[in-house]
């Protein structure tokens, strides 16, 4: 959990186990709140580790949270809480068909990136009517999408293809592979 220091715009290395990662990407209180509030979601719904501020480990992958308001999640596990986390799927520096399938709760790739790179069914985890996916898997390999009774919504065309305006309302679970 994290916890801020009484009228401090940073959290105190006593306060919270995340401190120097809160320092390091100069997070004002406000920041800090909103982003353990996002964690504490996806820790729910997941039901995966958190082990950095804004990295949950979960079965098959992992969820990076962008702090609300922000259109990419930062990398805190790496030291500097200023630069942009890794993006499996859209990073330049990663090769294409790397074996991850990505979800995003906005349109354009944006917010928080919830990365999978083995096969299994997730539980979706957006309540959005927008949202966007990147199928960067190994070439070919298509990801499919269930409803709520477990019936196929879609399944995406084979890796590498992406969606940038996609529709996550419907889906309640996501098979990459």
């Amino acid at each position: 959990m994290l916890a801020v220091g009484m009228g401090s715009t940073q959290a105190s290395a006593e306060s919270a186990p995340f401190a120097a990662q809160i320092a390091s990407g100069h997070l004002a209180k406000a920041q800090t709140a909103a982003l353990k509030a996002e964690v504490d979601h996806y820790l729910k719904v997941t039901g995966g580790r958190q082990v950095a501020l804004n990295k949950i480990d979960i079965p098959g992958g992992e969820v990076l949270v962008a702090i609300p308001g922000e259109a990419h999640p930062r990398d805190f596990a790496g030291g500097n809480g200023m630069a942009a986390a890794v993006d499996h799927c859209l990073d330049p520096d990663q090769a294409i068909n790397n074996g991850w399938f990505c979800a995003y709760p906005e349109d354009v790739f944006q917010g928080t990136a919830v990365q999978w790179y083995a096969c299994g069914t997730y539980p979706m985890n957006f309540v959005t009517h927008n949202g966007s996916w990147s199928n960067n898997q190994t070439r070919g390999r298509q990801a499919r999408m269930y409803g709520k009774s477990g019936n196929l919504l879609y399944t995406t065309p084979g890796a590498y293809s992406s969606d940038a305006y996609g529709n996550w309302w419907s889906v309640w679970k996501v098979k990459p592979c």
